[in-house]
């Protein structure tokens, strides 16, 4: 068994930034999940590829970041050897963050008008509608979970999510994930339950040479919508789901 101390920082800068993303790339690409291609600017698959790519996703990311005061970005440092062991991105939402309701959310890491961008958009607008339309309050999220494949099962994980379960029990907040099958039994060891399944639906009316390579390639899997009640207490208090919650449910 390896036993390993970590340390949970708080980003606040690039650089470091940049050291986590290297992680987040290495985990998605071991193993492979061909759906990172969708929400990441992926232009190729040599070493020279992957290099400039990532280059050009953190700078986007980071951007991203920094417009966001929702966004909180951790990574769990082994005291031992200085690496990165893995990290992710907290939201934190003090206030309803869809006043307007739901919206498509935009591609912007590749081309305006391209399919690549189209089927990026549907992908994302598809995977966080349930989001929007239910969770118009204040609330926690988790975004881009990765551990490097060498510290996995070593507890990173748990310890990423403790992180922001010490901050929102202390609002009462409630915590919503859209997460893939594969990282599913993490959250639920911490203390989420799946309300749902969804199908994401990139069918398209005469779609070009691209958009049918890209949906045979990335392949979008079926994404998990996981809850958390807030404190992760789960009485007789807690609706069937995120979607039945009011004002009184939680006094």
């Amino acid at each position: 068994m390896i036993t390993t101390s970590f340390e949970i920082r708080e980003i606040t800068t690039k650089d470091e930034y940049a050291r986590l993303n290297d992680v987040l790339w290495t985990a998605n690409f071991h193993p492979y999940l061909p759906v990172f291609t969708a929400c990441h600017s992926v232009t190729g698959h040599t070493p020279e590829d992957r290099s400039k790519d990532r280059a050009l996703d953190t700078d986007i990311q980071w951007a991203a970041h920094v417009k966001n005061p929702a966004s909180h970005l951790i990574y769990a440092l082994d005291k031992a050897t200085g690496r990165v062991a893995g990290g992710c991105e907290w939201w934190i939402f003090h206030e309803n963050p869809f006043p307007n309701g739901p919206h498509s959310i935009p591609c912007t890491w590749y081309p305006e008008g391209s399919e690549r961008a189209e089927l990026a958009s549907q992908f994302l607008s598809q995977a966080f509608f349930p989001r929007q339309c239910w969770l118009q309050r204040s609330h926690a999220g988790v975004n881009r979970m990765g551990v490097h494949p060498d510290y996995r099962r070593c507890g990173v994980g748990r310890l990423l999510m403790q992180w922001g379960h010490e901050r929102i029990d202390e609002w009462g907040y409630e915590s919503f994930i859209e997460a893939s099958p594969m990282a599913r039994w993490l959250y639920e060891a911490c203390g989420y339950r799946r309300v749902m399944g969804l199908h994401i639906d990139l069918e398209k009316k005469d779609p070009g040479d691209e958009w049918e390579r890209l949906t045979y390639e990335c392949r979008p899997p079926g994404v998990l919508l996981l809850w958390r009640p807030p404190m992760g207490v789960w009485d007789e208090k807690v609706p069937t789901g995120p979607w039945a919650v009011t004002e009184e449910t939680w006094k």
